[in-house]
């Protein structure tokens, strides 16, 4: 709906998106969306000038942002000085998923029937990279489709999170990111049908109690509850807008925790078949404490080191903070998130940080509760207590096991460790296909000469982790234990 003003106001009710021309005469053109408050015109931009000529007083961006932005314009608009829909559309097809260029387009054409300028069109790198919540709620309800009831159903937003995160592997492919070649050297992929679990698994807490539907005020609460999408949508524009320059639009005054890990730790060539995709990949590492999330260290793989717990151990003890996975007969594919070096202990130990998740067929994150600290057991060689590596849970009722009789697990159907917990395998008492861990972050220091977890100092004994490993399972007495330290465990 369109109303003219014949008079200069200091205040009118406005939408948060709105194009407010001047004509001549002084007669405001004022484009309303279905969403008003109360704001002072000072604080959008006019644009002067008659129909046929209009110039923007003034950018919200530096100087060195108008550049990339300008050089962004030109390309769209093959050198034209104002942009049209089809030629938009055309160009960013080739740099993002095409749902997602259609969705931006939409938007930015909502209420404008002639073609755009150069801060119309930058409007949506604008609102993602420093909008308000307010102004990002706007921008992605104006970019969906709308029912007769003016709603969005769930299945709309899981078809736009799929097109931006298509549209971010689309980008880290283009540019050959450190992070990015690192898993496709090694044939890491990303199935669509991972990428919809993604989408899935970002808005699972919405899709509770909301009928398929879901309204402005919800679009609203679950942005805000999510910083893992709006992380990547901001990768997103950044990298949309700043194809067509050698500058980034990234502001080093706001950066952004890393999406994808760089991949270390497994040589190129080795005979091995991923069972992650790089979906399962940004989602386990969007969960982890933002100090972690710069790389994943291969450590074990029962594919290229056997199927051998004692391999395992002997290769995964203090390796600092480190994430199981494990593929069950069943094709279902969880993991966990352990914030401590692993070592042989006889009681619980570990922290709240601690995280279990379910990968396949569903994506979700179980964080602690808080209920007891029962988050990580690794135990050896013991009569009257379990043999095995536990996460969450109590002895015989586990979130997580693996038996020290390789081959064997269990899941429980509850879990008081783990808020909103569900049984990660298909059965409670499931048999491992295949079993990977990984080294969180960092590699911890020189054990030798300096201290463990908690200022502890490692002994000499923890030397040849894996054959003490396999003696111990043998039932070997391990004597020189008795030189060790107090206070000091495996």
């Amino acid at each position: 709906m369109v109303f003219y003003y014949q008079y200069v106001l200091s205040h009118i009710i406005v939408s948060s998106l709105l194009e407010v021309h001047v004509r001549i005469g002084f007669n405001f053109v004022v484009q309303f969306e279905t969403r008003r408050f109360d704001i002072n015109i000072k604080q959008f931009y006019i644009i002067m000038g008659n129909q046929h000529g209009k110039k923007e007083q003034k950018l919200p961006f530096t100087a060195d942002q108008i550049k990339v932005l300008e050089a962004s314009f030109r390309a769209c608009g093959i050198h034209s000085e104002k942009l049209q829909k089809e030629k938009l559309l055309g160009y960013w097809s080739n740099i993002i998923d095409p749902h997602l260029a259609q969705c931006t387009a939409n938007f930015i054409f909502k209420t404008i029937h002639f073609p755009i300028t150069l801060g119309r069109y930058a409007e949506p790198y604008n609102i993602v990279e420093s909008g308000t919540i307010d102004a990002k709620v706007n921008f992605l309800a104006l970019s969906l489709e709308q029912t007769d009831t003016n709603q969005y159903t769930i299945k709309e937003l899981e078809h736009y999170i799929s097109a931006v995160l298509k549209s971010y592997l689309k980008i880290e492919s283009y540019h050959c990111t450190e992070a990015f070649e690192s898993w496709k050297q090694h044939g890491y992929q990303s199935a669509d049908r991972t990428i919809f679990a993604f989408s899935k698994g970002l808005i699972r807490s919405m899709c509770q109690g909301h009928d398929h539907y879901l309204n402005l005020s919800q679009l609203e609460e679950w942005l805000q509850i999510n910083p893992t999408f709006l992380i990547i949508w901001r990768e997103v524009f950044n990298g949309l807008y700043s194809r067509n320059s050698t500058k980034s639009l990234k502001s080093s005054c706001f950066p952004s925790p890393n999406i994808l890990p760089v991949l270390e730790g497994l040589a190129v060539g080795t005979n091995y078949t991923p069972i992650l995709d790089i979906p399962h990949v940004i989602f386990v590492n969007s969960n982890l404490p933002n100090e972690h999330r710069n790389k994943w260290r291969f450590l074990f793989s029962s594919q290229i080191m056997g199927e051998s717990f004692s391999t395992m151990l002997g290769k995964i003890l203090n390796q600092g903070p480190t994430l199981l996975v494990i593929e069950d007969e069943d094709r279902y594919m969880f993991a966990g998130y352990s914030p401590e070096s692993w070592a042989l202990k006889s009681h619980f130990f570990g922290n709240e940080s601690s995280l279990l998740y379910t990968l396949s067929p569903a994506m979700r994150c179980f964080n602690s509760t808080g209920y007891n600290n029962h988050y990580q057991y690794l135990n050896l060689n013991q009569q009257t207590m379990p043999n095995g590596l536990g996460i969450g849970g109590q002895f015989n009722y586990w979130g997580l096991w693996i038996d020290s009789d390789y081959g064997i697990g269990q899941s429980s159907e509850s879990c008081t460790t783990y808020r909103d917990y569900v049984q990660l395998s298909k059965r409670k008492d499931y048999k491992i296909r295949n079993i990977e861990v990984w080294g969180i972050g960092d590699e911890p220091k020189d054990e030798d000469s300096e201290e463990g977890d908690g200022g502890v100092k490692n002994s000499i004994l923890d030397k040849n982790l894996e054959d003490k490993v396999m003696l111990q399972l043998a039932g070997k007495e391990m004597h020189s234990e008795g030189l060790r330290e107090p206070d000091m465990d495996l």
